[in-house]
């Protein structure tokens, strides 16, 4: 059997490094990139940089804590920590929200009640992507209020959660009307979202049957295979979502915090930023070519 220490050690490390070579190429495709991005990699833009976030605060922090050391973090640098940890998570939540809802709009049909918002629908990206971060900023502020340093068992703080490197003063009374309205609402509208496109999906492929019965090789458009990716993408952040507020329902609401649950916890909501930039760059053809662009000019140079 291999000890737990050295199981969280090798699971938070390899997670950690992962994500953050994972978003870091992604980031640097959307920064660096001569070509003019698509509505919808404005989002995951914003998306990949939540991400990014994400897993450098809450990762290496799970890192440094499974490798035992101590303390690493004072009053001060936990309340920044934690503020990232928070805002981040809402980023991608909105984000994710917003990919999808854009989405549904714009493969949804010239005779739905959305064809006149399809064709004004790409110039409000910018502006809800900017609302989401501003949103998630303002939203999360009061966590600072809350957080101290290392829990310590001469300390009386009243209700709090354990969270290892850092304690959380009444979480449940501080946050749980906005934060669990602003998650209520786009984990539902996601799912209603991908409700609608599964069904506009449905209908496109008894269409076009007969045409992937006569055509011996069949290709689908560009935003049906856009739309399955987001699909995809949608259907791993709510997994793993309702997974952590399963641990984090029970943490908060019986009054039990422990390290494995911490850890657990810590895990599920590190695996959607972690999986996402793969599954993003391996289904999406304008990021798949860009990546792939330096190792096919490598092949055709000319040896010297």
């Amino acid at each position: 059997m291999i000890p737990l220490h050295i199981f969280l050690e090798t699971l938070f490390l390899c997670q950690t490094g992962i994500g953050v070579l994972g978003n870091s190429i992604l980031l640097s495709f959307f920064i660096f990139t001569n070509h003019k991005l698509r509505a919808t990699n404005q989002i995951i833009s914003q998306l990949t940089l939540a991400n990014f976030l994400s897993v450098l605060s809450r990762g290496i922090p799970m890192t440094i804590s499974a490798f035992g050391v101590k303390d690493f973090l004072d009053d001060t640098w936990c309340k920044i920590d934690f503020y990232l940890q928070r805002v981040s998570r809402g980023c991608t939540l909105c984000s994710t929200c917003l990919l999808s809802g854009f989405q549904a709009v714009v493969i949804s049909p010239n005779t739905s009640p959305w064809d006149e918002l399809k064709a004004r629908a790409p110039k409000y990206i910018i502006s809800s992507c900017l609302f989401c971060w501003v949103f998630s900023l303002f939203s999360e502020a009061g966590v600072i209020l809350g957080m101290t340093g290392p829990w310590r068992s001469n300390t009386s703080f009243g209700r709090t959660s354990d969270l290892i490197f850092c304690t959380w003063k009444d979480p449940v009374r501080n946050f749980i009307s906005l934060t669990t309205f602003r998650d209520v609402f786009c984990v539902g509208l996601m799912i209603c979202t991908s409700i609608y496109k599964i069904i506009l999906l449905r209908k496109h492929y008894q269409q076009v049957q007969h045409l992937y019965r006569t055509s011996c090789y069949p290709r689908a458009s560009p935003e049906i295979r856009v739309t399955g990716s987001i699909l995809l993408l949608v259907f791993v952040f709510v997994s793993f979502y309702l997974i952590n507020c399963i641990f984090a329902m029970y943490q908060n609401f019986f009054l039990y915090s422990s390290s494995w649950l911490v850890n657990v916890s810590a895990f599920c909501v590190l695996c959607f930023p972690t999986i996402s930039p793969f599954l993003l760059s391996s289904r999406d053809s304008q990021i798949a070519r860009a990546c792939s662009a330096p190792t096919d000019r490598y092949k055709h140079e000319p040896p010297a």
